[in-house]
């Protein structure tokens, strides 16, 4: 059976495809189609940024994934944090064949792990929390908060198989999202959680990289080859009664 897959990834909040970068390029190399739409507002500046709203952002996820359904016959949503809150609303609004999220939150901001990696490294990590408040505007975060109480009424609504990573030590989504996530989608998504010991949120750049994309491409592969099985296995026809 020849079929072409397509993977759209959906980067973070306040982030870029820098996010998934990593992750896309080994799939695309890997031969699938592949598709990383930059959120309207994000990549750019600040006052762009506090200009787009969460309509947006869904917005510029529904229109990628209607970009890469005119190359793919199958779609593997792929989302990095917020992106994995967009992956939700597109599952609950397309064809998707597997969904599969990183690091994305149910409950937000994991102060404790965020102030341990600043005792570990405070010129570095300091740096990086100043300039990460000072360039979100703060109706961003409204925005971002009110996506996720509108996420979460959907999570019942997913069927489709779903595979979570989760870093251990999320220093900015809580850790324990991932096992509520996962026991808050239907039954029937038979969710799966990978956890990852060794980075904070960005965990396509961490020391758990190769690990979490040898994961996403090994589920993805696995996901495919069970379908064509499951096709190309014949139907026994009923023996005739005697």
């Amino acid at each position: 059976m020849n079929e072409t897959v397509g993977c759209l990834l959906i980067h973070g909040f306040a982030g870029d495809i820098n996010d998934i970068l990593p992750l896309a390029i080994r799939l695309r190399e890997e031969g699938y189609q592949v598709e990383c739409p930059t959120l309207e507002g994000h990549g750019t500046t600040r006052r762009q940024m506090a200009k787009s709203t969460r309509h947006d952002w869904l917005r510029s996820a529904d229109e990628a994934y209607k970009r890469l359904r005119m190359r793919a016959d199958s779609i593997v949503v792929i989302g990095f944090s917020m992106g994995g809150l967009l992956a939700f609303h597109l599952t609950t609004n397309y064809p998707v064949e597997l969904l599969i999220t990183l690091n994305t939150p149910y409950k937000y901001w994991d102060v404790k792990e965020a102030l341990h990696y600043l005792r570990e490294d405070f010129p570095t990590h300091s740096r990086r929390y100043i300039h990460g408040i000072g360039r979100i505007p703060l109706s961003s975060m409204v925005q971002f908060r009110r996506l996720l109480s509108e996420t979460k009424p959907l999570l019942p609504k997913i069927t489709t198989p779903y595979v979570l990573l989760q870093a251990r030590h999320d220093d900015t989504v809580h850790a324990v999202s991932a096992e509520i996530l996962a026991s808050t989608v239907n039954e029937a998504a038979s969710a799966e959680i990978s956890w990852y010991e060794h980075s904070n949120h960005m965990i396509l750049h961490g020391p758990d990289k190769e690990e979490a994309i040898a994961h996403v491409l090994a589920k993805i592969k696995a996901h495919f080859a069970s379908k064509y099985e499951a096709a190309d296995t014949p139907t026994r026809s009923p023996e005739p009664a005697r």
